[in-house]
């Protein structure tokens, strides 16, 4: 008796699996967070932002990064590891080959759900890897392809690039690319095409080596690379980063922000960045895919155009009005302040990346394990 209720328990359960019919695993059966009711929205985002503004002005009332001098990672094994020049060449070796596979995907015109490279670049490469830069710091500088095609195509030479890079453009070339990017993936309809991915992957190659060769690889990655620029921002929040002489140094989360140059064309990509994934989310709502729904295709391309460039510069123009109110306390001018305080949004930045694309990384960054 005693061995038959286990049996008929068991037949039980493979019955109920057998007969059941499929069943959604989401609350949509697609990747979308669960809505609460928008009073709880504004009232969560409300409380966070009053907790916030009053704990730091109550508990981070001077300076704390700029004098800080951060250590040495004091494992010595570790610090061998990380500065090893083999170990450097295999993962910048690792980082061209994929970025070969995942161009070489791209240019293929087959079904959307046969390619790996939309997945790749705008789920694990643009979300994944901004969040890894947040917690092992600046991946990108050694994986970049970019970077390592220029140390292969043109390697240090004994005299100048054939023109210097002009002061004042600052890392304005990595925004208007970033801008590019963005639009790319919110607006443009063919942008994750197969074929064309690729071609704006080869479009933005050449671009890169082009600017290498005329301005020097150091100086144009620093100002053109535009995930470079924006990565590295990122990167700056870390615990853990290189020193000058390339040892491997543990500091207090953020602090890397102190060190941030304030150059030309800095608050333009803080403010693509935000404003682009503040667009994300504004183009998902329901009262924006109803008005444009009856679009065309061209129509809601100018649109959505029109949309990313309003948003980011609502975004702007709402920085610039508190920088106002800032001015006239400090005795400042307000545009002075603007891009000192600059850095300050980047953990905003990647506060606004992680709360709009986790869940787009966690559920359908799976399809690019599928699609292998």
């Amino acid at each position: 008796m005693r061995r038959t209720v286990p049996a008929l328990v068991l037949l039980t359960g493979l019955w109920v699996v057998a007969a059941a019919g499929p069943a959604l695993a989401h609350g949509f059966g697609g990747r979308t967070d669960l809505p609460v009711p928008r009073w709880l929205f504004v009232f969560g985002a409300g409380t966070a932002l009053i907790v916030s503004f009053v704990a730091l002005s109550a508990l981070w009332t001077e300076p704390r990064f700029e004098h800080r001098r951060p250590d040495p990672a004091r494992w010595t094994p570790l610090q061998r590891l990380l500065t090893n020049r083999s170990l450097e060449w295999t993962t910048r070796g690792l980082g061209l080959v994929a970025f070969a596979v995942v161009t070489a995907a791209s240019l293929r015109r087959v079904e959307l759900t046969r390619t790996i490279g939309p997945v790749v670049v705008f789920n694990w490469f643009w979300a994944g890897l901004t969040f890894l830069q947040a917690i092992v710091g600046d991946l990108w500088a050694t994986l970049s392809p970019f970077d390592t095609l220029g140390r292969l195509l043109f390697p240090d030479r004994a005299g100048a690039p054939p023109r210097r890079y002009p002061r004042a453009w600052g890392v304005w070339p990595a925004a208007l690319l970033l801008l590019a990017f963005v639009w790319v993936e919110l607006v443009d309809p063919f942008g994750g095409a197969p074929g064309s991915l690729g071609l704006l992957i080869l479009t933005y190659t050449l671009v890169q080596v082009a600017g290498m060769f005329v301005f020097g690889r150091e100086d144009w990655i620093r100002g053109g690379e535009a995930f470079a620029v924006y990565l590295g921002l990122i990167a700056r929040l870390a615990p853990l980063a290189r020193d000058a002489e390339g040892r491997v140094i543990l500091r207090p989360p953020l602090a890397g922000l102190a060190g941030v140059e304030p150059r030309p064309g800095l608050l333009a990509l803080v403010m693509v960045a935000l404003g682009s994934t503040t667009f994300d989310g504004l183009s998902r709502t329901s009262l924006w895919v109803s008005r444009t729904a009856s679009l065309t295709g061209l129509e809601r391309t100018l649109v959505s155009s029109l949309g990313l460039l309003a948003t980011i510069g609502l975004v702007a123009l709402a920085y610039a009005l508190a920088m106002v109110a800032a001015s006239r306390v400090v005795q400042g001018r307000w545009h002075v302040l603007a891009v000192r305080f600059a850095p300050s949004l980047v953990p905003i930045v990647l506060a606004y990346a992680v709360a709009h694309y986790f869940s787009f990384l966690l559920i359908e960054g799976q399809l690019g394990l599928i699609r292998l």
